[in-house]
This record gives structure tokens, sequence and C-alpha cells, in this order.
């Protein structure tokens, strides 16, 4: 191997290992302070099933629906399990951060896998924190494993600990945003007199996919009367001259979640629609502007809302203003009316305002946003002044 050659392969070498050792002290880090958080709380042990949860702690994921695939985390010293169908047994030995991995066949009852597991780690016995939407099947095999055990419901542990992201995690939602807005700009490029939803829809979906996109929860183009639904479904609605389209897209890159939602106008804005946009875009950049730590989040709601019911819209606003986006496009914190958590820096949510007028048209503005130490920064970065497409 020429020297040139052997030098490059060593570097990439080289920065692969310390990239595994970065982020194996990061996936350390994380099991520490749940360690620590439930010994707080008296929990013996933790039980896991769900993807977002599974990619936090250990960097690999499974859906865990008719199969089991889950974590078993002690809160001891003792080394937490992974356990996957053997099909998922070669991923997870190449991804995961946990390496004591057990695996079974489709003829093997995963039941007694865990119950073996359980006792193991001396868990057959104590608390053991589950999450609250634990499927019911898994939660009856756990039981069956071990029935002297005590399960306590633990969601605000996981959510106290992923609510407050690290720059790691936040740069991977700038990189999944910019993914989305490069399907949103390829979506106003396709958005015309004659076009359909799902034609424009393709569109985006195709351009997210090509840019490195790993999956797309939603991809909601309404246009016209569609467009003052706020969840209404994409359809064969050919788009006509005086059109609003609202485009709300999501995407996700290495499992974290991009939101973002732009309103244009085809071929022309009628008065009240420009009017209408204007009051929309007062009302999310005033959202936006107010964010900064020590904030509550049912301020920020109250901020745009304010504005909105000022201009006589109120009944027309008829969500949140926002909502927690990371491993999950919709967790916590919920940007509502009656939510009095704090911000504070780390934590990500959107900020999407609208204004839906029945059976005439809709607005909607979204941005994803994260709190610094000293305010906020927009990790969407698309021009959102009214456009004429």
């Amino acid at each position: 191997m020429p020297r040139r050659q052997l030098y490059t392969f060593t570097k990439n070498k080289s920065r692969i290992r310390e990239y595994r050792e970065s982020g194996d002290l990061m996936f350390e880090k994380r099991l520490r302070k749940l360690r620590n958080l439930g010994d707080e709380q008296g929990i013996n042990g933790f039980f896991l099933a769900s993807e977002p949860n599974m990619r936090y702690f250990t960097g690999f994921s499974a859906l865990a629906i008719e199969r089991l695939a889950s974590i078993v985390i002690p809160v001891n010293a003792k080394e937490p399990v992974l356990i996957v169908p053997k099909l998922e047994e070669e991923k997870a030995v190449n991804l995961s951060f946990f390496k004591n991995i057990r695996s079974y066949t489709d003829a093997e009852n995963p039941a007694k896998l865990l119950g073996e597991v359980l006792n193991e780690l001396k868990l057959t016995k104590g608390t053991l924190g589950i999450e609250s939407f634990l499927p019911f099947k898994f939660y009856k095999m756990l039981k069956e494993a071990a029935p002297s055990l005590k399960v306590k419901e633990a969601s605000d542990v996981f959510q106290k600990l992923r609510s407050i992201k690290s720059t790691e995690e936040i740069n991977l939602m700038k990189r999944a945003a910019k993914i989305v807005i490069k399907g949103i700009k390829a979506g106003i490029e396709t958005a015309k007199a004659g076009t359909s939803e799902l034609s424009i829809a393709f569109e985006i979906e195709r351009k997210i996919k090509e840019s490195g996109g790993e999956s797309i929860p939603f991809c909601i183009v309404l246009s016209g009367k569609n467009s003052a639904l706020p969840h209404g479904n994409t359809s064969k609605r050919k788009i006509r001259r005086g059109d609003s389209v609202v485009m709300d897209i999501g995407a996700t890159f290495k499992g974290y979640h991009a939101d973002v939602t732009r309103t244009v106008f085809v071929g022309e804005a009628s008065q009240k629609q420009r009017k209408v946009y204007a009051i929309v875009l007062r009302a999310q950049k005033s959202a936006v502007k107010f964010v900064k730590p020590q904030v509550k989040a049912c301020e920020v709601d109250e901020t745009a809302r304010k504005i909105i019911t000022s201009a006589g819209y109120g009944k027309f606003f008829t969500h949140r203003t926002g909502h927690g986006l990371g491993l999950e496009v919709h967790e916590e914190p919920y940007i509502s009316q009656t939510n009095e958590t704090v911000l504070e820096p780390g934590t990500t949510f959107t900020v999407e305002p609208g204004i839906y007028l029945p059976n005439k048209f809709g607005v909607r503005i979204e941005d994803d946003i994260a709190v610094t130490e000293k305010g906020r920064t927009v990790l969407s970065k698309l021009p959102k002044n009214l456009l004429i497409v």
C-alpha cells in the first residue's frame, strides 16, 4: 500500500475509534444518570421496549410489536442486558453499546429468556420501572416471568433524561431539519395549478430520501379547503389558482426528528389570505422570540395565542402552539396553555401556530427551536415571508 494511502487508512481508522469511544462515553453517562434517578426513586431496575428509549440508551433499536425486543437495566452495577429476536442479533452486535446481548429464535418462547435474565440480574423481586406505553402483551410476559416483581410506571424518569438534548443531539436535529427543508423546497417548486397534493408529496419524499433522510413519519400536503384541516389527509385534489398550500413535513436523521411547516399561495393571494398569513407569521415570530431559559411552556403558547385572539381569530387556532421534538416527533415539553414546565437550555420543540377557516383555507408556520443558555436557536433555517408561487 502506498504511504499516502496507508496514512489515510490509519487516520480514518483512528477517527472511527475516537467516534466509538466518544459514543461509549455518551451512553455510559446516560446509563449512570438513569441508575442514579432509579436509586432516588426506589427502583431496582428498568425494563424498556420502545424504539426511542432503546436507541437513547444503546444506540440500537428494533420495533417491538410482534416479537419482544427489550433492554433490562439493573440499578446496581450489574451489566444491563439487551434481548432481541435472532434475526436482529447481528444488527444489535454491530450497533449496541450494551454488549450482553441475548437472542431467541421464533421457535423459542421469549418469556423464558426474559425470566432467565431477570433471575440472573436478581430482579425477580423488588420494583421494576417501565414505560407508560409498554404493550400489554409484554407487560403480561413480564408479570408471568416474575410474579413477585412490583412494576412502577417511570416515564417521568426517561422524560427527564431525554428532554434536555446534548450538543450532539441538537446537531443531528439540525441535520434532520436541513433535509426536511430540501424536501419543502422541492414541494414549493412543484406546487402549481393543476398539480395534485399527492404529486407534491411524492416530490418532497423523493428529495428527502435523496438527501439522506432516514425515515419520513409523515408528509402532509393540503390545498384549498383541505388546508383548513390541521391534520388532513393528502389527497388527489388538484391545486387551483388562489389556493393556499400547507406542507407539514417530518423526517429523521440517525433517529432524531425534524418537523417543519410552510404555507404558500399559488398564483395569487387574496387580501383575506394575506391578512391571515400576516397574523400567523407575527404570532409565530413573537413566540419564537419569547423563548429563553426559565420561561414556562404555557407562556410561549400564550404569546402566540394572544396575538391571534386579539386579531379576532382565536377560535380558529384549534391546537397547542407546539410539541417537544427529539427521538420522537411528539414528546415533552408540550407547548400548550396548561403546561407549567420551565424551559431549560437543551430543550427542543416546535413553534407552530395556525389559523384554519372552515371550508375556506388554513395557514400554519412551524419551526424547530432549541433553548440555549441565553435564548434560543432556530434549527430550521427556511424563509417564512409570504410566498406566491
